[in-house]
């Protein structure tokens, strides 16, 4: 058996991802039905989650300041919120799950089959939370098939496709990310980072010039610039 909590000041988003979790987990016992964050200050370090669903707001303030006021993140955890583009891209550069409202059931079974498996994401949580308060992100997870990298955006020196895949370059070791390439380019393209080529995303602070068709980096690597690619990146490196 696994224990859940569920942290949504809706009574209907509760009532509903019960009704899923019952269907879908039959060893999933709900420990916890709460509705604000000085309930769940309250009740979670009594009933001790293996996993906790919890929504971003509720009616006495925000996850985050709830999160900052538990003793222990001892538990998994995943977010549930309604559209927020802000919110969901701090998420997805520290590889942490959530799930949008109307809640889908097969997101939801995917995204518990996986909170199973995690061995825990404290040190994440306090990523995710600095970076929210802080309102700057300088830090990325990036995840492997068995194991969890927290790298510093200025360690990056360029991402490489790779099928489905992306192989992260940095500047003491190379990844090979369960994410594509165009994961990268969304989360870091308004972080200094540019793509010259189908198969790359360069770390600008890390070019030193362009020769011919190519970008030089200090590292004396050379990435290919596409021919469609080349008026632009040239504007933009001299802008």
């Amino acid at each position: 058996m696994f224990k859940v909590a569920i942290i949504d000041d809706e009574k209907n988003v509760r009532i509903v991802i019960k009704k899923l979790l019952s269907i879908l987990f039959s060893n999933c016992e709900i420990v916890a039905e709460i509705a604000s964050i000085k309930e769940a200050k309250r009740l979670l370090p009594q009933v001790k989650p293996d996993i906790v669903l919890l929504d971003i707001e509720l009616e006495d303030g925000n996850a985050f300041t709830l999160l900052k006021q538990l003793p222990q993140l001892d538990f998994k955890l995943i977010f549930i919120t309604a559209f927020n583009a802000y919110a969901i891209k701090a998420f997805k550069f520290n590889a942490l799950d959530y799930l949008l409202k109307p809640i889908d059931p097969s997101e939801l079974q995917h995204a518990i089959d996986k909170a199973q498996k995690h061995v825990s994401n404290a040190k994440e949580l306090k990523l995710l939370i600095d970076n929210i308060e802080e309102d700057k992100t300088s830090q990325i997870v990036i995840k492997t098939t068995n194991k969890i990298h927290f790298i510093n955006l200025i360690d990056i020196l360029y991402c490489q496709a790779e099928g489905a895949y992306a192989n992260i370059i940095t500047k003491k070791e190379s990844i090979l990310a369960s994410k594509n390439l165009k994961h990268f380019e969304d989360l870091l393209s308004s972080h200094g980072f540019i793509r010259p080529h189908q198969s790359y995303l360069v770390n600008q602070l890390e070019i030193d010039f362009i020769k011919n068709n190519a970008l030089v980096l200090k590292n004396k690597v050379e990435i290919p610039i596409s021919v469609r690619k080349k008026a632009e990146i040239i504007l933009l490196l001299d802008s």
